[in-house]
């Protein structure tokens, strides 16, 4: 057997020297074994010509390259990604019924900054594309409708909806509108207490749940058809965005600014 592979490596000289290779890489450190197969390359790159040498590099090392732009573009996405849900959101808004409405979300964004100090790179979502019925019921056509609005209300996201008396009625009665009696401040109560909209609710000793904005100045500035809209605002936010969501409605009503948007 021993004199078989003694013939064969007789008869094979690259066999042996890779086997020769193989035994002295095996009886090196890490290190050891970068730097000699770093050797190694430089001796065939020494043998080519110009041409072969950019062809070989180009082979050799293009899944390499490929891979390492891949990375850089994913941690590219990831940076801005992460950078975009980080930022402030200043105000999120759904206007409802009201969706040939195109320059709304420019005009109450101007509105908002013109009348509080927004940061520089705080993010506005002003929706007016969600058209709504409830009296038609769930549709092929009108679903997404509902899944947007329902997310409105239901998300703890969404600070201010204006739309018409039938949205109000359809949320309202299960507890996705916030009872204005109980909810507002008082300095806003004193100025909305005559333009209330009151419906069935599931509060019992009050039914206040919308603000009647027709003919106000915000109202025709923002350019809203509606024929009776109204200024409503979800029940699940928090502290700091049902603030946000009155400091919406004192720049409506045009007060006196109470503090700075946050």
């Amino acid at each position: 057997l021993l004199m078989n592979e003694q013939n064969l490596s007789s008869d094979n000289p690259s066999t042996a020297v890779k086997t020769e290779d193989a035994l002295e890489l095996h009886d090196m450190s890490p290190k050891e074994r970068r730097r000699y197969k770093w050797k190694q390359e430089k001796e065939k790159l020494a043998e080519l010509s110009f041409w072969r040498k950019v062809q070989y590099i180009l082979m050799y090392y293009t899944w390499k390259f490929i891979a390492i732009a891949a990375s850089v573009v994913a941690l590219i996405f990831i940076v801005q990604r992460v950078y975009i849900a980080t930022r402030p959101v200043a105000l999120d808004l759904v206007l409802v019924n009201d969706s040939e409405n195109t320059d709304f979300s420019d005009i109450v964004e101007s509105m908002y900054k013109g009348y509080y100090e927004v940061p520089d790179d705080a993010r506005f979502y002003i929706d007016s594309s969600c058209i709504l019925d409830p009296s038609e019921g769930i549709t092929t056509q009108n679903s997404s409708y509902y899944t947007e609005l329902m997310s409105a209300f239901s998300h703890g996201s969404t600070h201010i909806v204006i739309c018409d008396s039938p949205i109000i009625d359809y949320y309202a009665v299960d507890g996705y509108v916030l009872e204005l009696k109980h909810g507002l401040p008082e300095d806003i109560w004193e100025q909305v207490s005559d333009r209330l909209y009151e419906c069935d609710g599931p509060v019992e000793d009050s039914d206040y749940y919308a603000i009647d904005i027709s003919g106000m100045e915000f109202t025709k500035e923002a350019g809203i058809r509606l024929e009776q809209p109204y200024l409503c605002i979800p029940t699940c936010l928090d502290d700091e965005k049902r603030e946000i969501a009155f400091n919406f409605i004192r720049m409506v009503l045009d007060m006196e600014e109470k503090a700075p948007a946050e």
